[in-house]
């Protein structure tokens, strides 16, 4: 006897479900280059994204996904299949919510998680390693190899939404990653600035850096033009 496939949404072609694309953004968090092991020992591509709430473009992408998860809802209890199933299914938490300060106070942002396993089934039942796509500014191909992207980076993510259910879960929309578009790039050796913390520049106290750099060096250009004019005194 053939066993049960469980998830009732096995016939859905993820190929064929609509692309969208999100506004620029600010990755709170983003592991696209290489893949997290955090949560999936196969590894899974994160990107949790920062938007202004209130943006108009930022309220029709809360839209789309509330849409998208109560149809997923719908169609989940017509494939259920029996009464007591139906009864227990309830709609998934959505991927998103305001973020908040330390205090617990919403900032005015909206955070939206994305997400991609890093591996995939072949016909054959083969595991092959997935590379997501990544592109710059211009639309151009980027190679992720050294590529260190972190947190801070503006970013645009094209993705799908795609139903699911569990028993335990619900019914909702996961949001699939198929690209990130590169704006900006923070990444490890970027440093911030001192008005970044808010520091103001005061008169008449310690200096160092690149002030010190500069005045050890013409130091040294002094030594050596007087050394040089010996020399050529000397022939």
């Amino acid at each position: 006897m053939a066993k049960k496939n469980t998830n009732i949404f096995h016939d859905v072609d993820i190929r064929k479900l609509k692309q969208h694309v999100t506004p620029v953004g600010i990755a709170v968090s983003a592991f696209i280059t290489a893949p997290s092991t955090e949560y999936d020992e196969d590894g899974q591509y994160f990107v949790r994204l920062k938007l202004p709430t209130k943006d108009k473009s930022t309220q029709q992408l809360i839209k789309l996904i509330d849409t998208s998860a109560e149809a997923a809802y719908n169609d989940a209890l017509e494939r259920l299949e029996t009464p007591a199933e139906r009864k227990k299914c309830k709609q998934a938490d959505v991927s998103y919510k305001p973020e908040e300060d330390d205090e617990g106070n919403e900032t005015g942002y909206t955070l939206f998680n994305f997400k991609r396993k890093a591996v995939r089934k072949d016909k054959n039942d083969n595991i092959k390693p997935v590379k997501l796509p990544l592109f710059d500014s211009m639309g151009r191909v980027v190679d992720p190899e050294g590529l260190d992207v972190w947190g801070g980076s503006e970013i645009a993510v094209a993705f799908k939404l795609v139903p699911f259910y569990t028993a335990g879960v619900g019914a909702g929309v996961s949001h699939r990653i198929e690209a990130i578009q590169l704006i900006t790039v923070v990444s490890g050796g970027d440093q911030r600035t001192a008005d970044d913390f808010g520091f103001q520049k005061q008169e008449g106290g310690f200096t160092g850096g690149d002030d010190s750099d500069e005045d050890d060096a013409t130091e040294e250009e002094t030594e050596d033009e007087s050394s040089g004019d010996s020399e050529e005194g000397d022939y």
